[in-house]
């Protein structure tokens, strides 16, 4: 059935829309016509969003006043699981979105299935005091129902519940797309309190290098380059071109890259310093040692010199991806303000 975009709601989503995703579905219907049509739940007031947030937003930029959509009985739990697994079953969310999309799960399928909580099972004594990984029973476990749902294992399942149930919700917010967003990292500040999560994000965000926040500052600065340069202006296409979430992991690994350089442009400096300070206080055979220390001196600065070449090539990237990503952004922020 045809419906009304006005009469959809969709403001209790977990996850907003992505622009990049919205106009590349918006020249597709726009030659082909929406081939899937949306999911709805009927409300008290009209209809609730259960899939397609970009299929729905890119309608609506193409001016439609109503959308094909697939009405479901369900309530507002049944929305919450059914909008989680779509995005779970999606290989695109990083470790910060799956523990909040599993926690968010978890909350809904326990409140549906309140039999299924812990502390319910515990109650039941020896019938099944803990449903761990393998038991078997009915209702299904969240794990089993959530791995069987998004085509996960249950470990995995465990581990995003546990990471989205044990940071908080402004940490996570905090680590969301930036260079901390790794599951390795979740773990490392799950058993703290919630101040101290985020204390620690904020300090562990923080840049730690001068030169770092330079870099950081001047590229929320558009600039604009009066040379043409062929290759800068091809590697401005390619980036285009990608989605945000590629650009912020091509970011995130030039940022750690030149991490790495500063780290190692930094021990050859230590190594340089050392080998100067061996040839000042050295006593025997000063001529050869001379020569054997000069060389490698020489062969030292030679490595530093190529570092300081990758790490200048790594921040130039940095630098144009990071100007790139804020050009976007702002386009972006227009045309939603526009629409």
């Amino acid at each position: 059935m045809n419906i009304s975009i006005d009469q959809i709601t969709t403001f209790d989503r977990v996850r907003q829309a992505s622009r990049p995703q919205v106009d590349a579905l918006v020249a597709s219907i726009r030659e082909v016509g929406l081939l899937n049509p949306i999911t709805v739940a009927p409300t008290d007031s009209g209809f609730a969003l259960v899939a397609g947030m970009h299929r729905l937003e890119a309608c609506r930029v193409l001016g439609m006043t109503a959308v094909p959509a697939i009405t479901l009985d369900l309530d507002a739990n049944q929305r919450v699981i059914a909008e989680c697994d779509e995005n779970l079953c999606a290989s695109t969310l990083t470790a910060s979105e799956r523990a909040e999309f599993t926690r968010r799960r978890k909350a809904a399928y326990e409140a549906l299935h309140p039999e299924t909580r812990r502390e319910a099972t515990l109650k039941r004594g020896d019938e099944a005091p803990s449903r761990q990984v393998g038991e078997t029973g009915k209702p299904a476990r969240f794990t089993a129902d959530t791995a069987a749902a998004t085509g996960q294992s249950e470990r995995a399942v465990q581990r995003d519940a546990e990471r989205g149930e044990k940071v908080s919700d402004d940490a996570l917010s905090m680590i969301r797309g930036s260079r901390l967003d790794t599951g390795k990292y979740l773990d490392s500040i799950k058993n703290l309190t919630s101040e101290e999560q985020v204390a620690k994000v904020k300090a562990d965000l923080a840049p730690s290098d001068p030169d770092e926040k330079r870099d950081t500052d001047a590229a929320t600065v558009p600039q604009v380059s009066n040379q043409a340069d062929p290759a800068e202006t091809k590697l401005r296409r390619a980036i285009s071109q990608m989605p945000d979430e590629a650009k912020i992991d091509e970011i995130i690994g030039l940022r750690a890259e030149v991490k790495d350089l500063r780290a190692e442009r930094a021990g050859l400096k230590s190594e340089v310093a050392k080998l100067k300070e061996q040839l000042r206080g050295h006593e025997g055979d000063k001529d050869e040692t001379i020569r054997r220390l000069s060389r490698t001196i020489e062969h030292k600065n030679s490595e530093m010199f190529r570092a300081n070449e990758n790490f200048a090539i790594e921040k130039r990237k940095n630098k144009r991806l990071e100007k790139e990503v804020n050009r976007l952004k702002a386009e972006a922020e227009n045309q939603v303000i526009e629409l």
